[in-house]
């Protein structure tokens, strides 16, 4: 997982609410099991619409990605953040998460900022009038920046530092490996052992 303590880009908006992991990671996608090459699957039948803001030139390279209420409801599906990541988006504002979509961006080290339909509907109205406008997030400050548009969001601390720090769940583990040593020598000898 990489290390992110600012995300300065232009935004890509997706002005469209209740968009849920079937659309986001079509079913037909999942039958891989690493995390790369999902990046060309992201939105897959909507993207056939010449219209889709994936397809606009303006908005390439995008680090961000601003979205409608309620981003990433339905299933559980993993894939859908790593289609989002693996294609260059760091970072998702919206109203509102599904906690499992929320839970599994945050896993990989894609930021899920909530925030509220006023803020968020000031920057579909700043990317409409400048589609090269430019935002700032910091991961360290749990803050946004958009030319006169400003706001802080909610990140728990042990998230943040996940982030920050570039932390998966393995990493995570790697970090108590001499307290699981002790507790294995500690253990009894007609214990179980353990793997």
């Amino acid at each position: 997982m990489k290390k992110l303590s600012t995300i300065n880009s232009t935004m890509l908006p997706l002005n469209m609410s209740n968009v849920d992991t079937d659309q986001i990671m079509p079913k037909q996608f999942l039958k891989r099991v690493e995390r790369s090459g999902y990046g060309e699957f992201l939105f897959y039948d909507w993207k056939k619409e010449p219209e889709f803001p994936l397809n606009n030139e303006a908005y390439q390279g995008s680090k961000v990605l601003v979205a409608g209420d309620n981003f990433g409801t339905g299933s559980s599906r993993e894939h859908a953040p790593w289609g989002l990541q693996d294609w260059g988006f760091d970072a998702i504002i919206s109203t509102k998460f599904a906690d499992i979509f929320r839970l599994n961006s945050i896993n990989i080290g894609l930021v899920p900022i909530e925030t509220s339909q006023e803020n968020v509907d000031a920057l579909f109205a700043k990317i409409e009038a400048t589609p090269s406008t430019n935002i700032e997030i910091s991961i360290e400050n749990k803050t946004v920046q958009c030319e006169e548009i400003a706001f802080s969001f909610e990140l728990d601390d042990f998230s943040q530092k996940r982030i920050l720090e570039g932390l998966d769940k393995i990493d995570i583990t790697l970090g108590y490996t001499d307290q699981i040593d002790s507790f294995s020598k500690s253990r009894k000898k007609w214990m179980p052992k353990l793997a």
